[in-house]
């Protein structure tokens, strides 16, 4: 009977040993025939997880250095927004600081400012009060002559078909009044004669002290025949009210000479026939109303 070799052995002859198994090579995977070929094959996938981890690091290593780039941009940022708001509250306090003065000199200059206006005020109140006093005679509040005569300027007839009448008024017998009642009697009647000429004028027309006891009256928009009327009123008004005085009432009257503005008259030419009326007043009697002549028949 044929005896079979087990599969993959083989067969052995007479006079020979029967081969170990796995011959040439040893239990720790050394080859212990042939060449030197895959020693340490071992370790090779070790060292290819070496390989890969060199990589890695070298990777890893470009990583950090893009990583150190940018956190030194960002450091250089984050220095740099630092700075800029340090800036912004440097700004942010010197504008504070701006402002606070700003408010301190807003204040200053309104109190300037009001102090100012009331500066001005008073200036203008001065200024008006000195013009009053320049313009008005301060113990009757009649115009002053300088005043008066600007105004009669201002408002006499310039053209054809306008009319106006000047008044001269002087108080009779004003000196006997001043030495026999004294110069606080002549001082009321002043002004008790002033007060008789305005409650019989309208507010248009001017009364004015030219000096002393004589005074004029305009009447402006005004014919010869209303304006005897209105001389004859104040002659009645100052003859009808006596001067109160310390030493008792005193009766005062006064002379008037009226003239009508002429076509193309001059204020001085009216002015001196309305005189010379007063003095033909004064020669008839007194206490007494004169008209002047038509300008056209003075020779």
């Amino acid at each position: 009977m044929t005896t079979r070799a087990a599969p993959g052995r083989k067969a052995a002859t007479d006079g020979e040993a029967p081969p170990e198994p796995d011959a040439g090579k040893r239990g720790d995977g050394v080859t212990t025939s042939g060449g030197p070929a895959n020693v340490f094959s071992l370790f090779d996938n070790e060292e290819a997880v070496l390989d890969r981890t060199d990589v890695m690091l070298t990777q890893l290593a470009a990583v950090a250095d893009g990583v150190k780039v940018l956190a030194e941009a960002y450091r250089r940022g984050y220095r740099e927004q630092r700075r800029l708001v340090r800036l912004s509250d440097r700004m942010q306090a010197d504008l504070q600081k701006a402002n606070k003065r700003l408010a301190e000199q807003q204040r200053d200059l309104q109190s300037l400012n009001h102090a100012l206006s009331g500066e001005i005020e008073t200036s203008a109140r001065l200024e008006a009060e000195l013009r009053r006093l320049a313009d008005t005679d301060p113990l009757t509040g009649a115009l002053a002559r300088r005043r008066f005569l600007e105004v009669c300027a201002r408002d006499w007839p310039r053209r054809d078909g306008q009319s106006a009448c000047l008044l001269m008024l002087d108080l009779d017998r004003f000196k006997l009044v001043n030495d026999s009642h004294g110069h606080a009697a002549g001082d009321a009647a002043l002004i008790a004669f002033v007060t008789a000429c305005r409650s019989a004028l309208r507010s248009l027309d001017a009364v004015g002290r030219l000096g002393g006891e004589e005074f004029a009256v305009l009447l402006v928009e005004t014919g010869p025949e209303d304006g005897a009327v209105i001389a004859e009123r104040i002659r009645a008004a100052v003859a009808a009210n006596p001067v109160a005085t310390e030493g008792g009432p005193i009766g005062i009257t006064v002379s008037i000479g009226l003239a009508e503005a002429g076509p193309a008259e001059s204020l001085e030419a009216a002015m001196r026939r309305a005189d010379a009326a007063l003095y033909a007043a004064k020669h008839g009697g007194r206490n007494r109303v004169e008209r002047a002549p038509a300008p056209e028949a003075v020779r």
